[in-house]
């Protein structure tokens, strides 16, 4: 039993849930009623059966041990979490929905209840709502970069792409190493038409990761478009303000052509080492 117990722990250690494995390590400790040889720990266990259980469907069980927590912690929010997973297993969503909001309302602090009824929010196609309760929660936890992402997401659901690109702002602040945050920044701004910012993302994005196909699609896309909107904007006498001063931002046009030299040689070395088919597609699209 010990070696049983002991596997546990080095699973709940690792942050992994592997779930079946652990409902096949506690079913002999269940059936022998030995979990409680993990002294202080047993608690631990017994909420990472109730887990493992919910995540395997075998929902009886995870009510029969929920039972044993119940007891002996009547009035802990950890274990109205968990009783608010056994809801949301058996369907009932609106139940588990007004436990989650009265735990907010006792406690509006509380880390595992506002992720609950945001997921559970979302679940349900509730969008604004699952935005209006995680702003509230990042008002409070505001270094929660995954907070962040996961409002971004959600904003670009609802097509609302200046929130969504605030919220990546910040993600960056956090994780300014992580390219494929900025690569997700620049494909944003690209699609805002806020070219200059995509260029400098864009090359953020291939200066931290120097083989990324995107970054160089981007670098190339973007630089090529530039210089089609400065060929315009040229050509034309009666551009706005608002334009005018956008392009001031943009590099010259020799800097522009250079950049677009440059992603094309990257795109044709990376794709030199494809398939003879993937290689004859990116070579006739580099050439357009």
């Amino acid at each position: 039993m010990s070696n049983s117990l002991a596997l546990l722990a080095e699973i709940r250690q690792s942050s992994e849930r592997r779930s079946f494995e652990v409902l096949k390590l506690a079913e002999p400790l269940m059936l022998k009623r030995s979990v409680s040889q993990a002294g202080d720990d047993a608690w631990l266990v017994y909420e990472q059966i109730i887990l493992a259980a919910l995540d395997e469907g075998q929902i009886d069980l995870a009510k029969s041990v929920l039972f044993i927590l119940d007891t002996r912690f009547k009035d802990s929010q950890r274990v109205k979490r968990l009783s608010g997973l056994v809801m949301e297993a058996l369907g009932h969503t609106d139940e588990a929905q007004t436990l989650y909001t009265e735990m907010l309302e006792k406690d509006a602090t509380n880390v595992l209840a506002s992720k609950r009824l945001i997921a559970l929010l979302k679940s349900q196609g509730q969008i604004p709502l699952a935005i209006r309760e995680l702003v509230t929660y990042l008002d409070t936890h505001g270094n929660d970069f995954e907070a962040w992402l996961e409002l971004s997401h959600l904003y670009l659901s609802q097509h609302l792409y200046p929130q969504a690109a605030f919220c990546l702002e910040e993600v960056i602040l956090q994780q300014p190493a992580n390219h494929y945050f900025h690569l997700h920044y620049a494909e944003l701004q690209y699609t805002m038409g806020n070219l200059d910012v995509a260029l400098k993302e864009y090359l953020r994005v291939v200066e931290l990761s120097t083989d990324n196909v995107r970054g160089f699609y981007g670098v190339k896309l973007t630089a090529d478009r530039l210089m089609t909107e400065s060929k315009k904007g040229k050509s034309s006498g009666n551009k706005k303000d608002q334009q005018s001063n956008r392009m001031d931002n943009v590099p010259q046009q020799a800097t522009l052509e250079r950049l677009s030299e440059l992603a094309t040689e990257r795109l044709v070395s990376v794709y030199n080492r494809a398939s003879d088919t993937s290689k004859k597609t990116a070579e006739k699209w580099l050439k357009e």
